[in-house]
């Protein structure tokens, strides 16, 4: 055989691997698209009807064996997340999608999501105020720190838990700090591997797979936002994630004064929308509980009917993303921001995680929640959206 026989064969199976490869990686793609919404649905509903249940049990017996649920819940919740996650993140298929907002929104989402959560274990909760603007993907920086609260939860039993911001240079460093285990020296090099635990040789799923901190690698090298730790054994540790600030360019001028939000003397008016009966049911009956009036439909189509019948603007838009018939959740949050104004919060509740689902949320400017989430969570999200702020779990208005 020739030399250029040759070299045309050997590019002839290069080209044949190359697409072999891509046919791959796209099965891989659907699988873990459909795995995602399949496995996150059901998981959802049991959530909900959870939440909704608990206020018909009324002995000890029956409220212990409620919270032993809600337990196996979120342990099961954890697992999914991290091993879908894990497995998105090493076929490829996240693309960050840059947005610019102040840093506030984040601490300010941290703190509302974990500060309960973080006393109740008795411990010391602490969010400084980030004055910077960022210029990053929110939705994937977000779920970053969120990994490294959750790491930080999990391993501090007593003392506390600080998060805090620095400017450096052209970066905002925020950090992540715990007065737990702490991690010894020679497992730094080795905490951010798959699976890996410190102080967990039994492999106690309540403390997890030991996929948190690799998500936190992944995301850091897809972000390019550097993660540095520091750590004594039995004193504690402190993550630095360097997020890039915005140019001066980016950064939106703010006109008129301070937007403030009357008080609502009546219940809020929450629409909700999903295809998924079950889900949907759920949903409605902690709202219900949380004090909204609702309005609750499968469709966008039947959600504007029966929000027009009412002839009321409603407070806050929760959506799923994918609908029957090819319709999708931001038509619903379009359709009531063009009828009722474009300044009604809203946010998709949704199992799907593709490229072309967070870029179509990201354009209506609309915040993404994945299922399955705790009725904390979204009540956290809920309560960010409206501005109301809860001293000893009564809600305000913050003004």
């Amino acid at each position: 055989m020739s030399l250029i026989h040759r070299l045309q064969s050997l590019e002839a199976e290069r080209d044949a691997a190359r697409e072999e490869a891509e046919r791959a990686n796209l099965a891989k793609s659907k699988f873990l698209a459909a795995a995602s919404h399949d496995l996150r649905q059901p998981l959802q509903a049991l959530f909900f009807l959870s939440a909704a249940l608990a206020r018909h049990v009324g002995d000890h017996n029956g409220r212990d064996l409620l919270s032993r649920l809600d337990q196996g819940l979120d342990t099961m919740k954890g697992l999914l997340d991290g091993l879908l996650e894990v497995s998105r993140l090493e076929a490829g298929v996240v693309t960050p999608v840059l947005d610019t907002f102040a840093a506030s929104e984040i601490t300010d989402a941290l703190d509302s999501a974990y500060a309960e959560q973080a006393t109740a274990k008795g411990l010391v909760w602490r969010v400084e105020g980030c004055e910077a603007v960022l210029r990053t993907d929110r939705g994937l920086l977000m779920q970053l720190l969120r990994n490294l609260v959750d790491n930080a939860l999990r391993y501090t039993e007593a003392g506390a838990i600080r998060i805090r911001c620095r400017v450096d240079g052209e970066r905002l460093a925020i950090e992540v700090q715990d007065t737990g285990i702490g991690i010894p020296p020679e497992h730094l090099d080795r905490i951010f591997e798959e699976f890996h635990q410190v102080g967990n040789p039994e492999r106690d799923r309540l403390r997890g797979l030991g996929l948190g901190l690799a998500i936190v690698r992944r995301l850091s090298q897809l972000l390019d936002h550097p993660v540095q730790v520091r750590s004594v054994q039995g004193q504690g540790s402190a993550f630095r994630v360097l997020v890039p600030l915005a140019p001066a360019r980016l950064i939106p001028t703010r006109a008129g004064g301070v937007d403030r939000r009357p008080v609502i003397d009546r219940p809020r008016l929450a629409v909700l929308v999903d295809d998924d009966a079950v889900v949907l049911l759920g949903l409605q009956t902690v709202l219900t509980e949380w004090g909204f009036r609702v309005v609750a439909a499968d469709g966008p189509d039947r959600a504007m009917d029966r929000l027009e019948a009412l002839d009321r603007a409603p407070d806050i838009v929760i959506a799923d993303y994918r609908l029957r018939e090819g319709r999708v959740g931001t038509e619903v949050i379009r359709r009531v921001r063009e009828r009722y104004g474009e300044e009604i919060p809203a946010m998709i509740l949704t199992g799907e995680t593709g490229i072309d689902t967070l870029a179509d949320v990201s354009a209506h400017g609309v915040a993404v929640l994945h299922k399955p989430v705790t009725p904390r969570q979204l009540q956290a999200e809920v309560d960010r959206l409206l501005r109301i702020k809860r001293v000893d779990g009564v809600a305000q208005i913050a003004q």
